[in-house]
């Protein structure tokens, strides 16, 4: 049985290195696509934002705080303007994402102890660079309005130590427990690599089968394991997981490091876990090969339950947040568990026993991608054998 198996996986092995669309497909375009996603990436956080300055006060206290807004990592200025409409036609030519506007009376209204306002414009049609805006101009004017009410209180007679605890009297201390730097290489780089991959994974599975059943080929190899499908559907799927472990090697052992991504867990654990990710989307792949004689339609529904698995994944929306039909969805897709699991590991550095629900789903996938199979398989094969019968 095991001369059968080897025999079985040279014959795939042959099939692919004479599919040149296969080859591409397996060695050349998960490497391309690793690389780009990483490079697109690479700069990690977002810096130097193009801001706009209207400045009508020009008063010391203006000045300071445009200090602090160019000294700002995230934010750069690139232009000062007089009118908020000169300011908003700049906006729609796309060359400033932000605008701080202070008005005439600005710091005459402070030293009388009037409240005044410095405005924001933020463009939040995308919401990173305007996320990056409103929190670090925030935290700009507050540190402003600390030194104020500092200078104030002092001038008053307080010691700075009086006037601190009035100025700042609940000190916050924040603790970034996992991707401490708020970086976007370490966020979105593994979901997106893998998810790539998985896409590779199941578009390499689904021709496996579908009508090369009624092909002699197919029925020779059968032959060799005495017509038993398991040991035939194991010497097939070897050639093929042994691309996708080497593309798990890639990823993990070069690309990772190559962008600094850096592995907290065993890097030995999450290429294993990774590779069991590989064998359950292989094997739903193979269970729409078995279940779809014609290859185009198999590749078309494979295609159309991929498609909504990275957004169902709660990478770029929390799981929770969504819509009850949407969670359940997203409970009906492997790639969901697989991602939990893997962000626990390589970024949170967790333990592979805090893995036993994703694991555990993930089996259950296994299993039943496995026995429909098996049965589709049994059943394709009974109803030729059947009709080759009442042709005879």
């Amino acid at each position: 049985m095991l001369k059968a198996i080897i025999n079985i996986a040279k014959n795939e092995l042959t099939q692919i290195r004479n599919s040149r669309i296969t080859v591409f497909l397996y060695s050349i375009f998960p490497l391309i696509i690793f690389l780009c996603f990483s490079i697109v990436y690479q700069n990690e956080i977002i810096r130097e934002i193009p801001v706009a300055i209207i400045d009508e006060d020009n008063s010391d206290l203006s000045r300071t705080i445009i200090q602090y807004i160019e000294s700002s990592p995230s934010m750069k200025i690139v232009s000062y303007y007089t009118t908020q409409d000169e300011m908003k036609e700049e906006f729609l030519k796309g060359e400033i994402h932000g605008a701080f506007y202070f008005p005439a009376d600005l710091s005459n209204k402070i030293k009388s102890g009037k409240q005044t306002e410095v405005i924001m414009f933020i463009n939040a049609s995308n919401l990173l660079i305007s996320n990056s805006i409103l929190n670090d101009g925030t935290k700009i004017l507050k540190t402003v309005n600390a030194g104020i009410l500092l200078k104030k209180f002092k001038s008053n007679g307080m010691t700075e130590k009086q006037a601190m605890n009035l100025v700042n009297p609940i000190k916050v201390e924040s603790n970034i427990l996992y991707n401490s730097n708020y970086s976007y290489i370490t966020y979105l780089i593994p979901g997106l690599t893998t998810f790539i991959l998985m896409m590779i994974v199941m578009m390499g599975a689904v021709p496996i089968i579908n009508h090369k059943l009624t092909e002699t080929e197919f029925q020779n190899e059968l032959k060799m394991t005495n017509n038993k499908i398991f040991p035939l559907l194991v010497g097939k799927s070897i050639p093929h997981l042994l691309f996708h472990f080497a593309n798990a090697l890639i990823l993990v052992g070069i690309i990772f490091p190559l962008f600094h991504i850096f592995v907290k867990s065993s890097q030995f654990i999450l290429i294993i876990y990774l590779f069991y990710f590989i064998v359950v989307s292989f094997s739903f792949g193979i269970m729409l090969s078995s279940l779809i004689p014609k290859r185009s339609f198999a590749t078309e529904v494979a295609l159309f339950i991929l498609t909504p698995a990275f957004i169902y994944s709660g990478l770029t929306f929390p799981l929770w947040a969504m819509p009850q039909i949407h969670q359940m969805i997203a409970k009906l897709i492997p790639y969901t568990y697989f991602l939990s699991g893997f962000i626990k590991l390589y970024e949170m550095g967790t333990s592979i026993i805090y893995l036993k629900k994703e694991i555990i789903v993930l089996s259950i996938f296994l299993l039943i991608s496995f026995v429909i199979t098996m049965i589709s398989i049994k059943i394709r094969l009974n109803i030729l054998r059947e009709n080759s019968i009442e042709k005879d």
